[in-house]
Formats: C-alpha cells, sequence, structure tokens
C-alpha cells in the first residue's frame, strides 16, 4: 500500500528500454507502480524497485480482466512492437492492443492515460521542420500501425478518455536495444561510412528527455489536448552523430565516400534501403511542447557520449 501520497501507476511496457527508464524515475517518486508484464524472466528485475507485477497481455482482452480488480490512478501505455516482424503482427501488437488498453483505462475510470506515440505517424511528409499538425503519412510499416493505433486513442479522447500523446522521435540511451548498438558495432569497425560529408541533420531524443516528458505530462491538464513531439534541444548532423559516438569508444572518425557513389548504395540488397535513411533532414518542430514548460534536462552530445561509453563496457 502507498503511504506516500502518490498516485497508484500502471504502466505497459515496462520491461522495454524507455519502460524501464520510466519506472526507475516514478519509482524515485513516491509512486506506487504496477507493471503489466508477460510472463518472463526480464520482468524479474522490475520487483527490485518494489513494482506490482500484474500478468497480462495487452493483445489478450480477457487477460486484461484480472487488472480490474485494481484501483489504478493513471496508464502509461509505452508497450509496442517496433519493426521487423510484419504489418499483421505490428497491428496486433499496436493497433490491437492499445485499442484494449484505451477500454481498460475507461473501465477503471482512471485519471488519466499517457500514451507513447512516435513521429513515425508523420514522418512520410516532406516538410522540414516536420511540426505535429501535418496529415497523417508514415513511410514504413511501423508507422502504418502507429497511425491507426493513434486514431483509435484519439477515438477514445473523445468518448471521454482523459488521454495525453507524446510523439518522441528516434530514441537513443544507455542499453538501446534496436538501431544504435549495430551502428555503434559498425563504427567501431571503422566499416560504417559518412557520404556525402554527413550534411543531412538527424533530431534524435534521449530516453531521459522522453521521460522527463512522460513526467510533465503526467501533471499538465494541457497535455489532454493535441499531440506534442518529443525531442532533445540539439539537432546534429549525421556527421557529428558518427564522430561523437566513434570519439566516445575510442575508434577513428568515419571515412568519407564521395556523393557518386550514392546510387550504387542504393541498389545493395536490403542495405540499400538503410542507407537511404542518412540522405534526407529529420527534424522535429518541438515549440509546442516546450509551451507547456517542456525543457529537455539531457543535452545532446553530453547523452551520446555517455550512450556510447555505456555500450563499450556493456556491448
Amino acid at each position: 500500500m502507498n503511504t506516500s501520497g502518490g498516485k497508484r501507476i500502471l504502466i505497459t511496457g515496462a520491461t522495454g528500454f524507455i519502460g524501464r527508464a520510466l519506472v526507475n524515475e516514478l519509482a524515485k517518486s513516491g509512486h506506487e507502480i504496477f507493471a503489466l508484464v508477460r510472463r518472463t524472466s526480464k520482468a524479474e528485475p522490475l520487483k527490485a524497485l518494489g513494482v506490482n507485477l500484474i500478468y497480462a497481455d495487452i493483445t489478450d482482452k480477457e487477460s486484461l480482466d484480472k487488472v480490474l480488480s485494481y484501483k489504478i490512478d493513471v496508464i502509461f501505455h509505452c508497450a509496442a512492437l517496433v519493426s521487423g516482424r510484419g504489418l499483421r503482427k505490428l497491428r496486433k501488437a499496436n493497433v490491437n492492443g492499445t485499442e484494449n488498453i484505451c477500454k481498460l483505462a475507461l473501465s477503471l475510470g482512471v485519471e488519466r492515460m499517457v500514451y507513447l506515440s512516435s513521429v513515425a505517424v508523420v514522418s512520410g511528409n516532406k516538410n522540414i521542420p516536420l511540426y505535429e499538425d501535418l496529415p497523417y503519412s508514415a513511410s514504413n510499416s511501423y508507422g502504418i500501425s502507429k497511425i491507426e493505433a493513434e486514431k483509435k486513442v484519439l477515438e477514445f479522447r473523445r468518448q471521454g478518455l482523459r488521454v495525453a500523446v507524446l510523439r518522441p522521435c528516434m530514441v537513443y540511451g544507455e542499453g538501446e536495444p534496436h538501431a544504435l548498438s549495430k551502428l555503434l558495432f559498425f563504427l567501431k569497425r571503422r566499416i560504417f561510412p559518412v557520404i556525402d560529408g554527413g550534411r543531412h541533420k538527424l533530431h534524435l531524443v534521449y530516453v531521459g528527455n522522453v521521460v522527463s516528458a512522460l513526467m510533465l505530462a503526467l501533471e499538465k491538464e494541457e497535455f489532454l489536448s493535441g499531440t506534442y513531439f518529443v525531442a532533445d534541444d540539439e539537432v546534429l548532423t549525421i556527421s557529428e552523430i558518427f564522430s561523437i559516438l566513434s570519439r566516445s569508444i575510442g575508434g577513428l572518425a568515419p571515412y568519407n565516400l564521395p556523393s557518386w557513389v550514392k546510387p550504387f548504395l542504393f541498389r545493395i540488397p536490403y542495405a540499400g534501403k538503410k542507407f537511404k535513411f542518412f540522405f534526407r533532414d529529420r527534424v522535429y518542430d518541438i515549440s509546442k511542447i516546450k509551451a507547456l514548460g517542456y525543457k529537455a534536462p539531457f543535452n545532446a552530445e553530453e547523452s551520446l557520449v555517455e550512450t556510447a561509453r555505456y555500450w563499450l563496457k556493456n556491448p
């Protein structure tokens, strides 16, 4: 029983990269935390933080019924499938799972729900910078599933669910399990080049800054309307990011390939699509969330350094 005056908070995706960071912050804030988890060894470390584990699956509506026996004030919905599984599986986790959590939130009568969406819902637009009110437009299957999921959330908002919607861009940080660890592996061996000077901008967000935005959305009433991008204050170029990461792991600066090689790189099976990612400016206007008092507490360059050093010790 929580006697410190904190809220009873349920988190989905608590064993994931962002979810774990959120749990660590909430555990310091006097809240009673419940984590919706599947039966997996990844959930065991949460017990050391005093987290109450509820074993259920967001895609199985019947398994969620057991949550109705708890008094929950707030839900953070962070669970999502990211990529590599096909659109059908992405929809099952990201769309159906989100709809189930919204229904659960209404049944519980929570004070609010905070939903972690993604900039992927508008990343198919060509604007620089991108801003929240652009039309939905995805550039991959993940984005398609997140568009459908966000539409579900906004539909439930119209039905009376008090829900905040945050859209982080590409998240990095210590222990990030997806793109960054692979990139550091290649940079360490100097087998991932900078092409055309690495001049394109890549706006990122440190996981600590995402958690800071989530904590703000827990308190501010203004978050219950609209949607909000979350990103670092600083916008770096590909060359700057690669150089920071390489220096931090004791590697040499990436070598530069001239622009005339681009057509040949794009023809490489599978890898060609990956290379294309680095030939477009990806910048996000975060003025809306700043207007609500958001201040990114972590500097981008310092956070990239710490992330790379952590990887070096925990490859």
